[in-house]
């Protein structure tokens, strides 16, 4: 999960020449990064909604990760970057 080591995110040109596995682990660990950093869960889940949309990943893949902390504001602000994005 090369997100967690990542300062910043990466630019979708460069996330483009990567696989869709490598994407989805770069987002999730980004986010993670992010909310270890910050302690605000629903920024980091608004950012993974961004990501995921400017990279290509599947949206369902890495929503998961968000459906399984059982947290229902994590998933709305998560779709809330992924809407924005658009």
């Amino acid at each position: 999960m090369a997100g967690l080591q990542a300062s910043y995110a990466d630019t979708a040109a460069h996330a483009a020449n990567f696989c869709a596995d490598y994407k989805r682990g770069f987002v999730l660990g980004y986010s993670h990064r992010m909310f270890e950093k910050t302690g605000d869960r629903q920024l980091s889940a608004r950012e993974a909604g961004i990501l995921t949309r400017r990279y290509g990943t599947d949206r369902d893949m890495v929503m998961d990760f968000f459906k399984e902390g059982g947290s229902g504001m994590a998933m709305r602000y998560f779709l809330a970057g992924y809407r924005l994005e658009s």
